[in-house]
């Protein structure tokens, strides 16, 4: 059926071949940053979540990413931040405890201030 609209009206022929380009164009680039970029995670039976094993300590601004060979260039205008982090807790540690949850701690502080009576005033 386009064969024969084309055939019919040959002007039409270069934007049917450009926007043909165009689409085949755009899927294979949109395929290749799934593979290739670094910071798109399509991964379902490893980390989930990669970005939290990241230190306090380690630079993570790429300033240029050659794929081949994989070599990633690491760049920060002042070098001594991340030096100067060595050795600093981690702030997730709240979170991570293994104490109990921070939002179960939070459930907890409210009942107790809700115990003491903070807050109520009796008109």
């Amino acid at each position: 059926m386009p064969a024969r609209f084309v055939a019919k009206n040959p002007a039409l022929a270069p934007l049917f071949a450009a926007v043909g380009f165009a689409i085949a164009g755009s899927g294979w680039f949109a395929f290749n940053v799934l593979k290739n970029d670094p910071v798109v995670v399509l991964n379902k039976q490893g980390e989930q979540d990669p970005w939290n094993q990241v230190k306090q300590h380690q630079n993570t601004k790429a300033s240029n990413i050659s794929l081949r060979p994989p070599k990633l260039l690491l760049y920060s205008p002042n070098s001594g931040f991340w030096q100067e982090r060595v050795g600093l807790p981690d702030p997730r540690a709240a979170f991570l405890s293994s104490e109990g949850s921070a939002s179960q701690r939070a459930k907890d502080k409210v009942k107790e201030i809700k115990a003491r009576g903070v807050g109520n005033r009796e008109h």
